[in-house]
Parts: C-alpha cells; sequence; structure tokens
C-alpha cells in the first residue's frame, strides 16, 4: 500500500509511483482518509536541467508537474514538447450516471497513457480545471503546456449511448484520430462499459504502432542522430518498424546510442536499443551470437534502469525467446503484460512468439486481446494464428490467417501465402504469391533460408513449411 503525502490518497498498487491528482511521489504506508486508487504517472526519461522534474538513479521521476507548480509549468512543458492532456468529457444532460461515466473515463484513459512510459502525460488536476467551456485549441494548449489533446463527449438516445472522441495536435489545430464508439448503457454496468472503451481508446491512441507515437515519431524522423535530445531518441527509433530497412536501423541505433550516453539510466532507451540489437539479429544472414548477446545485455540495463517499465521486460522477453530460454521468456512475457495490458503493440509480438515457442493457447488468446484492443493494428498481428494453424495441418485455415495479414510489402506474408496455397494444391495461386515473395527475397532459395528459420520456429515446422514451398515451386539450392 503507498499513500499520497499531499492529498492523503491510498494507492493499492505498489508499481505506481505518483498521484494522479498532484504529481506527488507517493510513500509506503496507509492514510487516514482511506480513499484508495490505482492510477499512477510516470516517465522513464530524464530530463535536462531545464525541466520540470528531477529524477533519482533509478531513471523514474522524482516529482511531477501538478496543480502547485509554478504558474509558467505549461511554457516549460511546452519547451519540453509533446505532452498530451486529456481534457474531461462531456455531457450536456442530467443523467448524473452518464456524467459519472464521463468523468469515469476521463481518469481512466489518463491512468492508462500513464502505463506507457514514453508518453508525457499531464495530471488530471490541471487538465481537469478546464471542465467547462474551454479556449481555443491552440490557446489551451499553451495555458497547459500540451502538444496533443484528447478530448471527447457522450451523447443519449433512449437506451443507446454514443462516445466520441478526437486527439488533436495543439499546433497544426488538426485531427490526427478521430471515434464514434455506439454502445447500450445500463447504469447497473458502467464500470463494464467503461472496461470495454478505455483500452481500446489507450491502446489505439498509445501503442507504439498508435497514432499518438506516429505523430510524435514522424516530427523527429528527419533529424539527424546527434541532433536529437534523449526523449527524441526514443520517439524516431519507433519509425524503424515501419520501414525495416538497414538504413532506418542503423540510424535509429544510432541515436539511441548517443541518448544512452547523455542519459544512461534511461529505460526507454536501452529497452529499445534491445529490440534493434534482436531485429539485427534476426534479419541478418548468419547466426552472429554476439548481437543477440548484445541485446540481451540492453534489455537487463532496461529493467534495471525501469523495474516497473513494460517495455523494459517486452525487450527482456524477446531477447531470452531468441535465446532459447522460453521459460524465463515466458515469466518475462507475463510480467510485461501485467505492468501494461492496453499495449496491444507489444502484446501482440509476444503473443507471436509465444506461439512459436508451443505455448499456443496462451499465445493465441493474447493475439486476440491485442487486435480487440486495437482495431486499426498492423496486418502481422495475424501471424499467430497462421502459425498455429499451420502446424497443425489447418492449411485452409492457415491460408484465411494469411490473406487477412495483407502486407504486400512484406516477404514473409507472401511466404505464408505461397505455402499455403502449396499444401493444398492450388498451384497456380501458389507459384503468383511465389514470384512476390522472391521479387522481394531473391536469397530465399538459398540455404540460408533454414538457418533464418531455426531462429524463429521449430525444425518440424521448418520443414514443413519449406516442403509448402517446395510444392509451390520453389527449387531450394543445397549447399
Amino acid at each position: 500500500m503507498k499513500k499520497c503525502p499531499q492529498c492523503s490518497r491510498d494507492y493499492t498498487d505498489d508499481t505506481l509511483s505518483f498521484c494522479l491528482d498532484d504529481g506527488t511521489p507517493l510513500v509506503y504506508g496507509r492514510s487516514d482518509q482511506g480513499e484508495t486508487t490505482r492510477a499512477f504517472i510516470h516517465e522513464t526519461e530524464p530530463p535536462s536541467e531545464q525541466q520540470t522534474r528531477s529524477y533519482g538513479s533509478t531513471g523514474e521521476p522524482d516529482s511531477l508537474p501538478g496543480a502547485d507548480q509554478p504558474a509558467d509549468s505549461g511554457a516549460k512543458r511546452a519547451h519540453e514538447g509533446f505532452w498530451i492532456a486529456v481534457l474531461p468529457f462531456k455531457y450536456r444532460g442530467n443523467d448524473s450516471d452518464l456524467e459519472a461515466l464521463a468523468e469515469g473515463l476521463s481518469e481512466d484513459i489518463i491512468t492508462g497513457f500513464s502505463r506507457f512510459s514514453y508518453l508525457r502525460v499531464i495530471a488530471r488536476s490541471s487538465s481537469f480545471r478546464f471542465s467547462e467551456e474551454s479556449p481555443g485549441v491552440r490557446a489551451l494548449g499553451r495555458e497547459l503546456g500540451a502538444r496533443y489533446l484528447l478530448e471527447g463527449s457522450l451523447r443519449q438516445g433512449g437506451s443507446s449511448l454514443r462516445l466520441s472522441v478526437q486527439l488533436v495536435d495543439t499546433i497544426t489545430r488538426t485531427h490526427i484520430w478521430a471515434e464514434t464508439y455506439d454502445r447500450t448503457f445500463d447504469p447497473d454496468s458502467i464500470f463494464e462499459l467503461q472496461d470495454d472503451l478505455v483500452p481500446r481508446i489507450v491502446s489505439t491512441v498509445a501503442d507504439m504502432h498508435g497514432f499518438l507515437p506516429r505523430s510524435m515519431g514522424h516530427e523527429v524522423s528527419d533529424r539527424k542522430p546527434e541532433e536529437l535530445r534523449p526523449y527524441e531518441a526514443v520517439l524516431r527509433s519507433f519509425a524503424y518498424f515501419e520501414k525495416l530497412t538497414p538504413e532506418e536501423l542503423s540510424n535509429v541505433r544510432s541515436g539511441l546510442k548517443l541518448a544512452l550516453q547523455k542519459k544512461p539510466n534511461y529505460a526507454d532507451a536501452w529497452a529499445m536499443l534491445a529490440l534493434l540489437e534482436v531485429q539485427d539479429y534476426t534479419q541478418e544472414a548468419g547466426h552472429r551470437q554476439e548481437i543477440l548477446d548484445e541485446g540481451l545485455k540492453a534489455a537487463q540495463r532496461a529493467v534495471e534502469a525501469g523495474p516497473s517499465n513494460h517495455l523494459a521486460f517486452a525487450s527482456l522477453a524477446q531477447a531470452l525467446f531468441f535465446q532459447k530460454d522460453y521459460q524465463s521468456f515466458s515469466n518475462a512475457v507475463e510480467r510485461s503484460v501485467a505492468l501494461n495490458p492496453n499495449d496491444g503493440s507489444s502484446i501482440a509480438v509476444l503473443a507471436e512468439l509465444l506461439v512459436y515457442a508451443s505455448d499456443d493457447e496462451r499465445g493465441l488468446e493474447l493475439a486476440s486481446r491485442a487486435r480487440q484492443l486495437n482495431p486499426h493494428h498492423p496486418g502481422w498481428y495475424w501471424f499467430a494464428d497462421f502459425y498455429a494453424a499451420y502446424e497443425k495441418g489447418d492449411y485452409r485455415d492457415a491460408l484465411g490467417f494469411a490473406l487477412r495479414i495483407n502486407m504486400p510489402g512484406h516477404y514473409a506474408a507472401h511466404c505464408c501465402i505461397a505455402a499455403a496455397y502449396g499444401q493444398l494444391g492450388e498451384v497456380e495461386l501458389a507459384r503468383k504469391a511465389l514470384s512476390e515473395l522472391l521479387s522481394l527475397r531473391p536469397d530465399f532459395a538459398t540455404p540460408a533460408i533454414r538457418l533464418e528459420q531455426e531462429k524463429w520456429f521449430n525444425p518440424d515446422y521448418s520443414e514443413r513449411m519449406i516442403e509448402g514451398l517446395r510444392k509451390a515451386g520453389l527449387e531450394i539450392k543445397e549447399g
């Protein structure tokens, strides 16, 4: 049990660090008032001397801006850049249950965003001051020091409820994302409704492939590594997973290494560096163990710097998977998911690896959750389902999942389609998919493909995939 020494609220989750209301660091113990919450705010990047937070040896903040901050705290946040504020959701009516729902949605979204260590989330006490009519978007952004605003409104028609949510860039005054959710409203099921809506909103906006990180990453995508502040280097590194090119890998890795020279205890930078080292290992032609070892070391540094950082444990899980340490891998997966159950991107990656590690039940459960969290998910969220079906010999189902991947620029998508069609005996379609595969990966017919498959898959599955590709017409050179 922790408590806020400023406002005396109790917190039951010992992984939380800061008070949602005023940003005060939490201490162990229980207040006399007994009001509890599970919310927290944190940021893993130690700031520069001009910033408003101070950090201890773990790389976590010792203080956060809140209602008691100086009047110019908004200007300081604007200087730091990329802060997001969640405004109180609006409801124009007299139903107290809907008023409570609007407030609960706003608060839970703040809590959800705050579990993403790479987001800078403005405390409730600051953003909820604008509960009535607010000034214009740009003026409100200046007042709060927020680059981004999330706002929403509730409308009711009989038993039907419509929630409209928008993510706005306060500088360009453009909508980055907007969505409408229609639900049936039952006053006795308010918490269930919040639990349905909040994770979808949080993941769609905040996970690594979400609208907010993409917007932030694009803002710094043209800068050279030496021009980036540590926080910007982390944002810049997200772009690699959209391009997956050697040039991009080199640029973002250089930026992260420079960031860690400036901020050695920056957990997010260590986590992203670990993920990139593992990516390098999976993409290179041989089995260079030293690359994988460097990835594991970076992931371990990330966990040391941020023991409550879900991204750190996700990077550790991936490094352990490719080390074939499946029990430790599984433990790291569960820790990452527990720390942030609303990160659809990380959950999808870990789900896929769980299936490859022969834990189909848990892997497919998490893959399904990831797709529910973010309906705008990338096609690779279906790889886990393809693998499980193909391994069982359910080639028709496997083909259905492969077609859902729908990533024409990704060679693995065509590999799945070609192998499934090959096993089904649909030769013409198999050869068409194989042609697409070889146009993207001309080296796929070399003996090195077996080594590449062994990094990811068990030997029986690898042979079955190669069998399907041969039926599609692939001639693998021996040597």
